[in-house]
């Protein structure tokens, strides 16, 4: 084989080694490019299944619901124009002419209707179901294991997800000995973790930040539970921090939540104005707002 033949032969087999290592590159990408999607929407599913069941069972130990909305179809008649109709026909006509006709003029219509669900609030004195508290206790109990499996994947902190195993074993122990403050503490306590897993590809600022206010929130909720208004005041102080960064911070100005991180603020600062009366009646209701609101954002 000549010298030329033998270079043209090394330039190919060098091109076809090229190629195949940056086809290897490639795949090696998106296969970790997947794997990281995969993670990240994994840790988001987790993280708003154990935000949502968290929130419904303390917020449960005052028969506090949050807004849902519920879409209904309405039935309506619209009634056709009809000509050629006899005056005789109109004035004569008996009431079984008369059903018929309308019956024949009319055509149904199906609209969608946004209506709101009824929404519970109280000051605090009302039992509360203990039973549902526990049942819906249970369920968590029964899934935090796969949950368990899932964090760890993500390399979440293992002493983390020992304190919440430790804290919600707390929780069952109250709700069982019907600890109403107790249990708020320790469902606060449960709560707080969840920043604590999130991992560093979820969401965005706003969602982390939201996540982080409304653990304050609560906290400020458990706080009702003693009458301490000195640290319910503190803990809304630290959430009512977070709003104002995010109301200052140029990155948002033209954000679609703009107008829901506006409002959150001003909903904090409704709640925090709120404790000046000492009613815990008062504060459910505007606490109940704001938490909606920041649900949104997280």
């Amino acid at each position: 084989m000549s010298n030329k033949n033998i270079s043209k032969l090394m330039k190919i087999i060098i091109m076809v080694a090229i190629i195949a290592g940056l086809i290897f590159i490639a795949s090696i990408f998106i296969v970790t490019q997947g794997k990281e999607s995969k993670d990240t929407n994994k840790n988001e599913e987790q993280i708003k299944y154990l935000d949502t069941k968290l929130v419904s069972l303390v917020n449960g130990l005052n028969n506090i619901q949050l807004q849902n909305y519920k879409i209904t179809l309405t039935k309506v008649e619209a009634k056709s124009n009809t000509q050629g109709s006899s005056s005789k026909n109109e004035e004569q006509g008996n009431g079984e002419q008369d059903k018929g006709q309308s019956g024949s003029n009319k055509e149904e219509t199906e609209i969608s209707k946004l209506e709101e669900e009824s929404i519970v609030t109280n000051d605090g004195g009302e039992e509360p179901a203990w039973e549902t508290i526990e049942a819906e206790l249970e369920i968590l109990y029964s899934t935090w294991p796969t949950i368990v499996l899932d964090l760890q994947s993500i390399g979440v902190n293992k002493d983390d997800i020992i304190a919440f195993s430790n804290t919600l074993d707390e929780v069952i122990l109250n709700i069982k000995n019907k600890d109403k403050a107790l249990s708020a503490m320790y469902m606060a306590k449960l709560y707080s973790f969840l920043p604590k897993f999130v991992d560093k590809n979820f969401g965005d600022e706003i969602k982390r930040e939201a996540l982080n206010a409304k653990t304050y929130l609560i906290n400020a909720y458990a706080y009702a539970e003693t009458d301490n208004f000195d640290k319910m005041n503190e803990e809304i102080t630290k959430a009512e921090t977070i709003f104002i960064s995010l109301v200052n911070d140029a990155r948002y100005v033209n954000d679609e939540r703009k107008y829901n991180i506006n409002k959150g603020y001003v909903l904090l600062g409704e709640l925090k104005n709120s404790l000046i009366t000492n009613d815990k009646g008062i504060f459910y209701v505007k606490y109940k707002n704001t938490l909606e609101e920041l649900n949104i954002l997280s």
